[in-house]
């Protein structure tokens, strides 16, 4: 088996995989809208950051000077699905590695 066989992975490493999952979901969904936060929030940068929810919506919104230089939205659904079904189909995944690697496992004999 591989170096990074599902089978061979505790829970802590499972742990790991959701965390760095959800570390590069928020740097990709929310990565676009930095350069116009940090342009809105520096020292002398006259902006408004705004998030908001509703109509089963979140909505992330950057203004500078009153015009709006980043919006954008997530429905909750979809939010809800990208946060939690890829993460469920890994743990599926490991147990399924793990417990055929323990059918495959030769049974100890005690005396």
């Amino acid at each position: 088996m591989g170096l990074f066989s599902l089978s061979r992975w505790r829970p802590a490493q499972l742990f790991l995989s959701w965390a760095a999952y959800w570390t590069a979901l928020v740097l990709v969904s929310v990565g676009p809208a930095v350069p116009a936060i940090l342009r809105a929030t520096a020292p002398k940068g006259k902006g408004e950051i705004n998030v908001s929810f509703g109509d089963g919506a979140f909505v992330l919104i950057v203004k500078e000077m009153g015009r709006i230089t980043w919006s954008g939205s997530v429905h909750t659904l979809t939010a809800a699905l990208w946060i939690g079904v890829p993460p469920l189909i890994l743990w599926a995944l490991w147990l399924r590695a793990r417990s055929r690697s323990a059918l495959n496992a030769p049974a100890s004999s005690s005396p």
